[in-house]
């Protein structure tokens, strides 16, 4: 009963994300407009973290298997991928160092400030 009560505000939150997408005609994804709701939830204490800690662990735990129809799409569209996997692969590489430089810079950048506090 937990997890479902956990699951129902995670898919409640996802959906007053579809809904704004709509409403509005946002260039944004609605799942990002979700988790900026969520966090904005977070930040401002109306969801506590014990409220979804668990459903959220499970969902982590599990993450690999939300990549498998992504990765079938990609096998079944090989044939069009096929002229293009030198560049689809050069800017995988580029975001990929992109994105873990920025994360240990923020990282790094938190951990000075948790000391100086």
């Amino acid at each position: 009963m937990k997890l479902l009560r956990q699951a129902s505000i995670i898919l409640i939150i996802c959906f007053l994300g579809e809904i704004i997408h709509s409403t509005f005609n946002l260039p944004i994804p609605s799942s990002v407009l979700g988790m900026l709701i969520l966090l904005a939830c977070l930040c401002l204490g109306l969801i506590k973290l014990e409220m979804i800690e668990n459903i959220s662990n499970f969902l982590l735990d599990y993450l690999a298997f939300f990549f498998v129809p992504a990765g079938v799409s990609l096998i079944s569209c090989f044939s069009l991928l096929r002229d293009k996997w030198l560049p689809i692969l050069t800017i995988s590489l580029i975001s990929t160092v992109i994105i873990i430089s920025v994360t240990g810079i923020i990282v790094q950048l938190i951990i000075i400030r948790r000391k100086n506090i």
